[in-house]
């Protein structure tokens, strides 16, 4: 039997006049669709996280098969439009970001009843008729048949929220279920904007408490307070720390940078910094430095030699 045709074929240039949210969504499904097709083997270890502007984020916990994806990243980006039919430009590059899902907890279960939204939920004729307006743009009969399940689904989805206490996000018109006050999109944007914010705080304060950070980041963003652990400032903290080392020298203790450096890792300001402190800091640091000490300059400590002289053996032994 000969594969079904993915609607990712079907899909004209005038789907994005209808909407362009709807066109994105189906295209990522469609990607999902062939995702162990596309990724084969390590498919089950990556997750989908956003597809935008070209770019294809992805997460995944396992480092191995990061470095495994990153090394094939071209071959993958083929597939991928290669499967989708979108043009060569449709993805151009892939990166790993942060996972979206949250840590797994008793509590959380997903909505069953959502499940059966087409055949629960019922649309009144002046919905139905919505619908239909926002599918008349499109020309062609089969894709606009297409369009219009398309759309007459999303109305049953989003009506089957509003019935459930679904409310709207804080940053957007999307819909979100009653224990969120954001939805996925923004959160991925808010994640962003945080990681900046605990970024710019040491960038400006270097020495400043995690504590400190922690009691400012939750203050802007309440609604990330799973976010503002102690854990993720310092990680936050530790990728300043690599981006300013990235720009230092090795032998370099009297630069701006060098000090800023030494500052961000002892978490000291400028007036407690002494020679030896810079220069032990630097030291134990010069691995992550723009460039690395010579050959000759490492230390290698000496083993032993073993002594020449003969051990008697004792009588016990002679027999």
């Amino acid at each position: 039997m000969s594969e079904p045709e993915i609607i990712g074929d079907i899909i004209p240039k005038s789907l994005s006049e209808v909407d362009a949210v709807l066109r994105k969504k189906i295209l990522q499904q469609e990607l999902l669709n062939r995702w162990d097709k596309i990724f084969g083997a390590v498919a089950s270890e990556l997750e989908l996280v956003k597809l935008e502007d070209g770019v294809l984020v992805i997460a995944s916990q396992n480092s191995s098969v990061r470095d495994f994806v990153k090394y094939g990243a071209k071959d993958y980006v083929n597939k991928i439009n290669a499967q989708l039919k979108q043009g060569s430009d449709f993805v151009t590059k892939i990166e790993f970001g942060r996972s979206l899902k949250p840590p797994p907890t008793v509590q959380e279960k997903p909505p069953a009843a959502e499940k059966n939204l087409p055949v629960e939920i019922e649309l009144t004729a002046e919905e139905i008729s919505d619908c239909e307006k926002k599918a008349a743009n499109v020309s062609d009969a089969e894709l606009r048949e297409t369009v219009l399940a398309a759309l007459l689904i999303r109305a049953k989805n989003e009506k089957w929220r509003r019935a459930n206490q679904w409310h709207k996000c804080k940053f957007c018109d999307l819909l979100c279920p009653p224990s969120e006050t954001v939805c996925d999109i923004c959160k991925v944007r808010e994640r962003d904007r945080l990681h900046k914010k605990i970024r710019r705080i040491f960038h400006d304060a270097p020495w400043t408490p995690f504590r400190e950070v922690q009691e400012k980041i939750l203050a802007e963003f309440p609604h990330l307070a799973q976010e503002c652990t102690l854990d993720k400032i310092d990680a936050a903290r530790m990728d300043l720390i690599l981006q300013v080392a990235a720009r230092v020298s090795y032998g370099d203790t009297t630069s701006d940078a060098a000090k800023f450096l030494v500052m961000l890792v002892r978490q000291l300001p400028r007036e407690k910094l002494t020679p030896a402190i810079i220069s032990r800091t630097l030291k134990e640091f010069h691995f992550n430095l723009a460039d690395r000490p010579p050959f000759d300059e490492y230390e290698f400590r000496k083993m032993p030699r073993r002594s020449s002289r003969k051990i008697k053996k004792s009588a016990a032994q002679t027999e």
